[in-house]
């Protein structure tokens, strides 16, 4: 009996191995199957902002503690990190644009 394709699965293989049961971590290329590396979780700190132009941040490689910061040093920090994450330069842009005008406008919209 011929087996019909399916339009919605685009890779046949990927679907028999998930019908076997053999969802092992594995990397699908073009020339097929590679065994995938273990995840490693590399901590480089943690970054909270915490209201009235402050923020705590602990800045981390791994183990290794490089320093604590808190009050207005911890938020440029956390502010510039926020501001590298953004995927494109667009939305940069306008994360930059939007506090520029949260600065000189503040955020209550109804006094306008």
């Amino acid at each position: 009996k011929k087996k019909k394709s399916n339009p919605i699965f685009l890779d046949p293989p990927i679907h028999i191995d998930a019908i076997d049961g053999d969802t092992g971590p594995k990397l699908w290329t073009r020339r097929g199957a590679m065994k995938a590396k273990p995840f490693e979780f590399l901590n480089l700190g943690q970054l909270a902002y915490i209201g009235g132009g402050k923020a705590l941040s602990q800045v981390q490689l791994g183990d290794k503690h490089l320093f604590n910061q808190a009050g207005s040093i911890g938020f440029l920090l956390w502010r510039s990190v926020y501001v590298v994450k953004q995927v494109s330069t667009k939305t940069r842009l306008l994360v930059l644009f939007d506090w520029f005008k949260t600065k000189i406008f503040g955020r209550d919209v109804t006094r306008m």
